[in-house]
């Protein structure tokens, strides 16, 4: 089940081009980015895993997580009706779902179930 882990404050609003203190921030525009964030973590998660929830809480693996989740939301923020998954965000994905993978192998070498 997906869970959400960051907030807008995690470099979203300077990835749209906002100081986080920035004026123009009003109402609707927090929730746009939060709601964009949200639907970001959705898809990360589900594009990486979504059993293994402390995944993403990892300290070694919560930077590049954030990254791809901003980058995403970022972009859906600022192109709603045509943005598409950018290329750094798949590649990061790609490296996490390789991490997330790994985290899966028992101490044993044996696979843990999904």
């Amino acid at each position: 089940m997906s869970a959400t882990y960051l907030s807008i404050d995690d470099g979203l609003k300077r990835a749209c081009g906002y100081l986080d203190d920035d004026s123009l921030l009003d109402d609707a525009t927090l929730k746009r980015m939060t709601d964009a964030l949200v639907a970001a973590e959705f898809y990360v998660q589900g594009a990486i895993g979504q059993e293994n929830s402390d995944f993403y809480k990892k300290d070694e693996i919560k930077d590049l997580y954030k990254l791809a989740c901003n980058a995403i939301a970022a972009n859906w923020f600022n192109h709603p009706t045509s943005a598409v998954s950018s290329t750094t965000a798949k590649q990061i994905i790609g490296q996490l779902r390789g991490s997330y993978d790994l985290s899966e192998v028992e101490d044993d070498g044996t696979t843990a179930k999904r």
